[in-house]
Formats: C-alpha cells, structure tokens, sequence
C-alpha cells in the first residue's frame, strides 16, 4: 500500500509507532514528508466509517497551522492528527481497481465526457470503473481528479470545503503516484449524492459577498469559495461559474454582532493560531467537536490576513461563539 514507515503505520494504526516519527525533533524535508503522509491517510478512509466533516479538511487545516512555525512544528497537532486517523478504517482496493482494469485491457477507452455524463445521471454503480478507466486513459493524470471537482462544485454548500481543501492537500506535494487516491476520494464522496444540474455564470462572486458573509455566513464555506475562486486551476472558469451562481443565491439575515475589541486576533503574534489550535485539542471535547472547530480556526486564519480591524473584532466575537 505504501512506501513509507510512517504511512505504513498510520494504515496499521499503530499509534506507538507514529510516535516516534513525531516526537523527535523535525522540521524540513522529514516534515514536508509526514505531513503529506498524514494528507494522503486522510483521503484513504472508507466513507463507511464517516459520520461528519471529511478528514482531509481537518488534515489540511492542521498542515496549514504547522505552517507558520515550521521549525517548531506543534506536537499536540500533530498527536491530534495521528490519534484522529487512527480511528478510522481505510480503503484498502485502490491499486485492486487499477489493476482490474488494466487486466481487462479496457484501460484506453474511457473519455472525461463519459465520466461527467454518468456522474450526472447518478449512475454511481458503474462509476468506479469508469472512473479508473478513465484515469488510466489519462496516463494517470490529475485531469479525472479535476474534473469531479468541477461537478462536485456544482453544489457549492455541501461540496466546497470538501473541494477545496482536497485540492490543496493533493497539491501540498502534487506526488502523481498519490492521485488515484485522491480521485477516488472525491468520488466516494460524491456517490449516492444526486448533483444538481451545471450552472450558467452568474454576475456575482465572493468578493461581492465578503463583508456581508464575515457578519453572518459560514466563515469556513466563505474562505473555501474565495480560495477557490483566486486559485490557479486548469478548470477554473468552470469552478468559478459554479462559485458565481451559489454567490449570487446567497441570502443572509441581519447581524447584530458586536465586535470584540481586545480580542487575540488583533494582536499580532507569530503563533496564535497554533496555540489556539493547540487549545481546541487539548479541550475535553469530542473528537467531532474539535475538527469542526480547527477548521473553522483555519478559515479565521485566512479571512485574517486581508481583514480590517472592525472586521477583526467581528471574526474574533464570532469565532468566540462557533467553537
């Protein structure tokens, strides 16, 4: 299944071993390496054993925190991590699939359009072979991965988390031997799902919503739409016409959120986002509880750095109430 000691422990779940990856010091190239170990476990669990938020935006979240201080990379983060992979069973027919239809000699006749049209349709029982035939036909690119995004993307409430911190976990080190896993993960989580129908570009986009999303959206949804929309993809005319039309019927209500002048976040500190973080997985809550707040941390983390100070104060009263 994989190359790496520590990847081998985390699919064996044998937390002891991880721990020895982490407790020493690290940082560098042995960092860049397990933090993309603990991505590509997260994108290999089995739907089946999924109750909420998809790890891979816990994963991704966290790799992004361990970001600001990479020569100090937070133990407790990266305990949290292994600790919260650990219980979850994962995939174990990835390469299986591949080489069944490598077998079958159908590894060449499969087109994206034929992908998109059966997603579309819902026909969810055929897809895991076309969709690794057309992966193979595409000499193992990223270009089936890609194209799922596109549609997943087409229901921008429930999909675009997911979408977008996906695609930066997989572009984190952009390791083509990883990709099918990565495939297969938007497709698991699309299955069964009926998607709605392609949108038309809409005159509207995140920029348009940002101030009124800070007051009383869904922080987390809004930095995803934004990253996404700013981001270099080879298909982003196509999310960014989805992106447009779920901007423009975005409603919202009033807001009578008071800003919270002395809050931490308008204190420049290197490292406040990791001890916050740190303070999420130190807590008594669930396990459930504290991904769904590091995640909204790390959206904070992101509408933080072109915030205004009133908008400052706003994140900071909302961030107080949603974890």
């Amino acid at each position: 299944m994989t190359d790496s000691s520590f990847r081998s422990a985390l699919f064996n779940q044998d937390r002891q071993a991880c721990h020895k990856f982490y407790s020493k010091n690290i940082s560098g190239t042995p960092l860049v390496q397990l933090l993309n170990d603990l991505l590509f476990c997260s994108v290999s669990i089995s739907l089946q054993s999924l109750n909420d938020i998809h790890p891979v935006c816990i994963l991704n979240s966290i790799k992004n925190f361990i970001g600001d201080d990479r020569e100090n990379p937070s133990k407790p983060l990266l305990e949290f991590s292994v600790d919260y992979l650990c219980a979850f069973e994962f995939r174990d027919d990835d390469q299986t699939q591949l080489d069944e239809v490598v077998r079958d000699g159908i590894g060449l006749t499969a087109f994206l359009g034929d992908l998109e049209d059966a997603c579309q349709q819902g026909k969810w029982e055929e897809l895991q072979t076309l969709t690794a035939k057309t992966f193979m036909a595409s000499d193992r690119s990223r270009g089936t991965m890609d194209a799922l995004a596109e549609l997943a993307l087409q229901d921008c409430e429930r999909n675009a988390i997911f979408i977008f911190h996906l695609l930066r976990a997989y572009q984190f080190k952009d390791a083509k031997k990883d990709t099918w896993a990565f495939t297969k993960c938007i497709l698991e989580w699309m299955s069964g799902k009926a998607l709605l129908e392609p949108h038309d570009q809409a005159d509207s986009s995140p920029s348009k919503i940002h101030d009124l999303m800070i007051e009383s959206g869904d922080l987390s949804l809004l930095a995803s739409v934004s990253r996404l929309w700013e981001g270099d993809y080879v298909r982003i005319r196509g999310y960014q016409r989805e992106i447009s039309h779920w901007c423009s019927q975005t409603f919202f209500t009033a807001s009578n959120i008071k800003p919270s002048p002395d809050h931490w976040l308008l204190k420049d500190k290197k490292r406040n986002f990791i001890h916050e973080a740190e303070t999420i997985v130190k807590s008594q809550n669930s396990q459930s509880e504290k991904a769904n707040a590091l995640v909204i941390l790390e959206a904070v983390r992101t509408l933080f750095k072109t915030a205004s100070p009133t908008q400052l104060g706003i994140l900071g009263a909302r961030l107080d109430q949603l974890i």
